[in-house]
């Protein structure tokens, strides 16, 4: 066996490093364009941002926010308004959007190109309804330290013993959601569901569902033998109606649940134990823009950087970028039983 000796090791490092060399970037900077980011909302006033585009080389972490913008609004092809300049780049509209409301924002600012982009509201998804049942699937006893036969520390040498002080429920919830897709039109939908616990009155904690099962998603039993490469992941939980054209369609997932129920024990407040522990299901029927700026991220969040193409962000802004879209929702909130 042959050894390459330590000196030649060292010789080849070094001149491995040597050889770095720094690419400068020789290209064209571009200058900054206006960036528009509004996402329109059924029975909602409009909450538009206005900020400058950075040159992909800039150190700075956050976009410049545009302060002196003009923000005009025209509605149904009609002058509606110009919105109130909120500070920090933020415009407010006065004006309610509505179902079916053809929205247009022209926005203008000194020094840059103007820019414009329309969108429509779109209508609530019909036939919404949600189906719900409970499951119990498992329950056991909760053990805990008793100190001298209460549950107050009274010193370092304060008797105790173990003892059962309540009971741990686990229960599963299935839901299904239905609702009636409307034919030869091109429908675009998002399903937002989410988990939230309150306790004294404040949110201590909300879970989002983003691995919802079903063919509309590209996945679930009915996904046609592996067709679709895509999975029932999706933090945006997006679908058109591509696969259910006039069709009423059901879309169903489980929750689990679980929670403590203490008995009565003495030196214990029981709203120490009160909580309330609710699913929301909000089905949304988005626009065109919304749903391919969603479906951009999506892939960009999932693109391999060393073995993927460059995943451009959708934008619908002429002459600059960002995205206006719109989304119309019907949600339920459901309280999880105890």
């Amino acid at each position: 066996m042959k050894y390459v000796p330590i000196l030649t090791i060292l010789l080849l490092i070094g001149t491995l490093l040597s050889c770095e060399t720094e690419i400068e970037f020789t290209g064209k900077v571009t200058e900054p364009v206006l960036v528009v980011n509004t996402i329109a909302c059924a029975d909602s006033i409009l909450h538009t941002s206005v900020s400058l585009s950075r040159f992909f080389l800039d150190q700075e972490d956050n976009s410049p926010a545009v302060n002196n913008a003009s923000v005009a609004l025209f509605v149904n092809g009609t002058f509606k308004e110009n919105l109130l300049n909120n500070q920090k780049g933020d415009y407010l509209s006065r004006y309610v959007s509505a179902q079916g409301d053809v929205l247009r924002l022209n926005v203008s600012a000194p020094g840059h190109e103007s820019v414009w982009s329309e969108t429509v509201v779109p209508l609530a998804t019909a036939g919404f309804k949600i189906d719900s049942t409970i499951v119990k699937s498992d329950s056991s006893l909760l053990v805990d330290i008793i100190y001298d036969g209460s549950y107050g520390y009274d010193g370092p040498n304060t008797p105790y013993h173990y003892d059962t002080v309540g009971v741990t429920f686990n229960y599963t919830h299935t839901y299904k959601v239905s609702f009636s897709n409307p034919s030869q039109i091109n429908n675009y939908y998002r399903l937002v569901v989410y988990s939230k616990t309150v306790m004294y009155g404040y949110t201590a904690n909300i879970e989002y569902k983003n691995d919802v099962e079903d063919i509309v998603f590209g996945s679930g039993k009915n996904n046609l033998d592996g067709l679709f490469e895509e999975t029932g992941y999706d933090p945006y939980n997006v679908f058109s109606d591509e696969l259910i054209d006039g069709m009423t369609h059901t879309i169903t997932f489980n929750y689990k649940q679980d929670f403590n129920r203490y008995y009565n024990r003495p030196n214990h407040d029981s709203s120490d134990d009160s909580y309330e522990r609710s699913v929301t299901i909000d089905l949304q029927s988005i626009s065109r823009e919304y749903y391919l700026y969603l479906k951009s991220l999506k892939a960009l969040g999932l693109a391999d950087p060393f073995m993927s193409e460059p995943v451009q962000v959708f934008t619908n802004i002429e002459n600059g970028l960002g995205v206006f879209g719109a989304y119309t929702h019907q949600l339920r909130k459901i309280v999880l039983p105890e």
